[in-house]
């Protein structure tokens, strides 16, 4: 049973991120945004950014709840 939750959160994990980058690779003005917020998030941590400065980014924010509205994973 546990290897079947662990496998029915990555089919979801996969499917989400998969979505969302398409829909990153239909509006380029977006990705161009998120890429902006990222590099400076980056550059501001000093190389990798731990959870909380992923949580306090609103652009990456709203691809992954647009993402999750547009295509509601079940």
């Amino acid at each position: 049973m546990a290897s079947t939750l662990i496998f029915a959160a990555m089919d979801t994990t996969s499917s989400a991120l998969s979505r969302a980058l398409m829909m990153l690779s239909l509006k380029p003005e977006i990705q161009e945004k998120l890429r902006q917020e990222l590099t400076n998030a980056r550059r501001e941590a000093g190389g990798d950014m731990d959870y909380d400065t992923l949580q306090e980014l609103p652009m990456l924010e709203a691809v992954c709840r647009e993402t999750l509205r547009v295509y509601v994973i079940t």
